[in-house]
């Protein structure tokens, strides 16, 4: 539990953004609505929704769609999406992305919340990486054992109840 506290005024937005500083981010603004950090060396984005003040939603950029072909992104999306509990694979900001949003439910240590939801994406990219290598590769793409992060970040959700 963390040693900060928020003033009452405080809307979700800014709560979200002092707890990014207190777990030791550092944001930026971007031309967009969303906030740019960076973890593990790779740029995250915080999207605050002005329409549902209680959901929380960070995503990770991923592939660029100039990248890749569409038929292989699409496939591994859509497989993404089936296997992965928490998180979902889309394609945004010209990019395949994958995001983490939940809706927050009161008092909820928010440090501790990004942490899981971190890991979480942190598990899906490496899920996705596995899943376009596989793809380069000729391999498989459907399931062969779910033996991948998958399994992982349903348990990072369970640590969190």
């Amino acid at each position: 539990m963390s040693n900060f506290k928020y003033k009452p005024t405080m809307d979700t937005k800014e709560k979200v953004l002092v707890a990014l500083k207190a777990l030791g981010f550092k944001t930026d603004k971007l031309e967009t609505v969303a906030y740019g950090f960076h973890y593990e060396g790779k740029a995250f984005l915080f999207l605050p929704n002005e329409e549902d003040e209680e959901f929380l939603m960070i995503t990770l950029p991923c592939v660029d769609l100039d990248d890749m072909d569409e038929q292989t992104l699409t496939k591994v999306a859509d497989r993404m999406n089936a296997c992965q509990k928490y998180i979902k694979t889309y394609t945004a900001r010209g990019a395949l992305e994958i995001s983490y949003e939940r809706q927050l439910l009161g008092d909820e240590d928010l440090e501790k919340v990004i942490r899981n939801m971190l890991r979480s994406l942190e598990e899906g990219h490496f899920f996705l990486y596995h899943r376009l290598l596989r793809s380069d590769d000729g391999g498989d793409n459907e399931d062969s054992g779910n033996t991948d992060a998958s399994d992982t970040a349903e348990h990072s959700e369970e640590e969190k109840a």
